[in-house]
């Protein structure tokens, strides 16, 4: 009996404990039930439609198994996968200026510099490296050495995700590694294929940065032309990454400038709308009861 109790002790008892957890865990922990990874386009202040997106996911208990961002995607997937509450990434977005995390820097390279990005995420996240998230993440960035893609998993989180974020032309790249690293968005504008090989069952892919085509506005300044001649030349390519995508959302922020933060509440209301359309394909691709969220079909009729 006590070579038993020392089995159940050391084998079967942590097993159980590990099972508990993933069947019963917050909407964060990983869930190989569920399987659905995130994967979050940049895009500037559209971007805070992400915001939204993971509110709805969470207020309808849908668990999240992994994240890939880039840009912005990256900020705010990093935030949300430390386990930095909901409320506190809300707040910080709203109040969240240009010269809170990027200073001009006139130089060859670019005009400005996101190294005041390693201090803002330092201060908001609770975690300093990807081993430390409570969410399995990728991170993409574009070595502008070869025109490939980067992905991080492992190591610090401030030097990927200020890469990911470095828009060319606006923002120096960053080195690292020994890499000329810039904008994840030049090659992987929204991150489903690196979603999908974090281990991902189904990839709920949200892109921010295309459906911007409007007439009657042009370009005003120079960060626009850089933004919308992005834009062009990757609605005119095969975006290979949406084979990776079982559930694309395109929340409606063609409206917001690139550096509109002030209108990050329009953004974030804008992503959760989107999230509330989907919710009824969402729960069928995941086999999930419409018990297990709250106002299901009031949201989705909303």
């Amino acid at each position: 009996m006590d070579i038993m109790s020392a089995i159940y002790r050391a084998v079967i008892g942590p097993l159980m404990e590990q099972f508990q957890r993933v069947m019963h865990g917050d909407g964060r922990r990983n869930s190989a039930a569920a399987g659905l990874g995130l994967a979050l386009g940049g895009g500037f202040a559209r971007g805070f439609a992400h915001i939204g997106v993971l509110q709805v996911l969470e207020e309808e208990q849908i668990p999240i198994y992994c994240i890939a961002g880039t840009s912005v995607g990256s900020i705010l997937g990093a935030a949300y996968a430390s386990g930095m509450p909901m409320e506190r990434i809300s707040a910080v977005c709203r109040s969240i200026r240009f010269k809170d995390f990027a200073r001009w820097k006139i130089s060859k390279m670019g005009l400005a510099s996101n190294d005041r990005m390693s201090e803002l995420i330092s201060n908001c996240l609770g975690a300093s490296r990807f081993e430390d998230l409570k969410i399995p993440m990728a991170v993409v960035t574009t070595d502008l050495g070869t025109g490939e893609p980067v992905v991080f998993t492992r190591g610090p989180l401030a030097e990927p995700i200020r890469a990911s974020c470095a828009f060319p032309g606006l923002f120096e790249p960053v080195m690292f590694n020994g890499q000329c690293l810039s904008d994840g968005g030049l090659t992987a504008p929204v991150p489903a294929k690196a979603c999908a090989a974090l281990g991902a069952r189904h990839v709920l892919a949200v892109s921010v940065s295309f459906n911007d085509w409007r007439k009657d506005k042009s370009p005003v300044n120079l960060f626009q032309v850089f933004s919308r001649a992005l834009s062009v030349a990757q609605k005119h390519r095969n975006p290979s990454w949406t084979r990776f995508a079982d559930v694309l959302l395109e929340p409606a922020v063609q409206d917001i400038d690139w550096d509109e933060f002030e209108r990050a509440g329009e953004a974030i209301e804008a992503g959760a709308h989107a999230t509330r359309m989907a919710l009824p394909r969402l729960r069928a691709m995941l086999n999930l009861q419409e018990s297990q969220g709250a106002g299901v079909e009031a949201h989705a009729a909303a």
